[in-house]
């Protein structure tokens, strides 16, 4: 019953992360796994297994939000001991799904050979539900683009989107299934960040306009770096005027959530502006991106 009551506390939380983003959100994790922690050392040895894959799902949870509050090192902290509770716990599934967010990490930090690594033992660990299978090779398109490997990159991507199509097909997801946010909306934002690293500038930015016109609006801290990417398409294409009224957009959901991750591609497309006096939309996106990296962490 308890393992009921923090999976669902945990859906609740994941809801809010994803509409205001992480401040409040962190402590709350930090606060639940410790209760959960107590409860699971004083369970009895039948429970216990169940408790450590919850516990491992919230310090998964954990890392998620110290990863959007710019929190590097807290964040792989929270991944290594999701990582080691998961192999505690015997379940193969969580363990194949931490694998895939340090690809994540790996590919924020714009380590390809990492990312691609990572994602690979990840889906080869154990058999997958269509959308956790889906996230890995997202992270393998990730590390190939990164690496400057097409071809590898819109394989994985390809695969990516039978899988999720074939997901959305059956209708409701499998109960094992811990990705539930990949969507075809999020597999298409990722897409066109390949794209964009790839140096596929045009279909980069044909890509992320099309999917935001559609954008699901409970997942703005998405909307945010899916904005942001497209800023910066706009903006290596020299089209300077969409790219800073792209930018304002993915800024003020940016400072609404207070999402570091989405703020690096801003730093960014700050960056290539800078000295854009000419256009009044990158005067005063520079002026805000300077307000709100005040508030926000890199």
């Amino acid at each position: 019953m308890l393992a009921l009551h923090w999976i669902e506390m945990l859906r609740l939380l994941s809801v809010s992360h994803n509409m205001f983003g992480p401040r409040q959100i962190y402590d709350i994790v930090c606060r639940e796994s410790s209760v959960i922690r107590r409860y699971r050392h004083d369970a009895t040895e039948d429970v216990k297994p169940r408790l450590l894959a919850v516990e491992a799902r919230w310090a998964e949870f954990g890392s998620w939000a110290a990863d959007n509050l710019g929190n590097a090192t807290a964040a792989t902290h929270w991944l290594d001991r999701a990582l080691g509770l998961a192999h505690r716990a015997a379940d193969k599934r969580m363990a194949a799904y931490v694998l895939m967010r340090q690809a994540q990490q790996a590919a924020d930090r714009l380590d390809g050979d990492q990312a691609a690594a990572l994602a690979t033992a990840a889906e080869s660990l154990v058999p997958l539900t269509d959308r956790d299978r889906a996230l890995c090779l997202i992270r393998q398109a990730q590390g190939h683009a990164l690496q400057g490997d097409q071809t590898r990159s819109l394989a994985a991507i390809n695969a990516a989107h039978r899988l999720v199509d074939r997901a959305a097909e059956v209708g409701e997801d499998d109960p094992d299934t811990i990705g539930r946010h990949c969507t075809l909306a999020y597999l298409r934002a990722y897409e066109g960040y390949c794209l964009l690293r790839l140096g596929m500038v045009g279909p980069a930015a044909r890509t992320l306009k099309e999917i935001l016109d559609g954008w699901p609006a409970d997942y703005r801290q998405d909307e945010a770096l899916t904005r942001a990417w497209l800023a910066l398409a706009y903006a290596t294409a020299g089209r300077l005027t969409e790219a800073s009224a792209e930018g304002s957009q993915a800024l003020t959901l940016t400072a609404t959530t207070n999402s570091a991750r989405a703020m690096r591609p801003l730093h960014q497309l700050h960056a290539r502006l800078a000295g854009q006096t000419a256009s009044d939309e990158a005067v005063r996106f520079n002026s805000a991106f300077s307000l709100v990296a005040s508030t926000v962490r890199l």
